[in-house]
């Protein structure tokens, strides 16, 4: 029992880190027109500049490369804790659980690298304080990827504990 408990508190955890995240975000209100996700999005080095100069002007830049260097945190936490629940929901005796497990874990993967790829970017784009053409492109294609990723370990994970649980032999 304790196994199983433990891979869901990582992943769990790094759903918590996400809500901070969010919440944070929240607060932050109006404080400038762009987003740590239009950053994400922005494709030039253009619109990086355009976008970091709105942030020193608003006072915002340390506050963003802190963001960015939790988000390193948030990375690993929910990535691996994804990555340690799908293997725990694929080690299950139903063939559902399993398939959902293996999905999870493809999609754990395919975060970390994406997400990494895409906040070591930014993050040097943010402390040379200048956009990189190739680096904005290439984090720009990353986002959806890590979106997407995103959603099959979190949708994946729920639905693999809701089949174990509908599933379980009766005692």
């Amino acid at each position: 029992m304790t196994e199983e408990k433990t891979p869901l508190k990582l992943w769990l955890s790094g759903l918590g880190i996400f809500g901070v995240f969010i919440v944070l975000g929240m607060l932050a209100g109006d404080a400038s027109q762009y987003s740590i996700g239009d950053h994400q999005a922005a494709g030039t080095a253009e619109m990086v500049n355009t976008i970091q100069a709105d942030w020193r002007a608003n006072g915002l830049r340390n506050a963003v490369i802190y963001g960015m260097i939790a988000d390193f945190v948030f990375i690993a936490v929910y990535g691996w804790g994804s990555f340690v629940a799908g293997r725990s929901l694929y080690r299950s005796g139903n063939t559902l659980v399993r398939i959902l497990g293996g999905f999870v874990v493809a999609a754990a993967i395919v975060f970390l690298i994406s997400d990494y790829l895409e906040t070591i970017l930014q993050f040097i784009q943010m402390l040379r304080d200048e956009g990189v053409d190739w680096m904005a492109a290439t984090a720009a294609t990353a986002q959806p990827i890590k979106f997407a990723a995103f959603y099959v370990t979190f949708l994946g994970t729920i639905a693999g504990l809701c089949t174990r649980l509908v599933t379980r032999p009766k005692s």
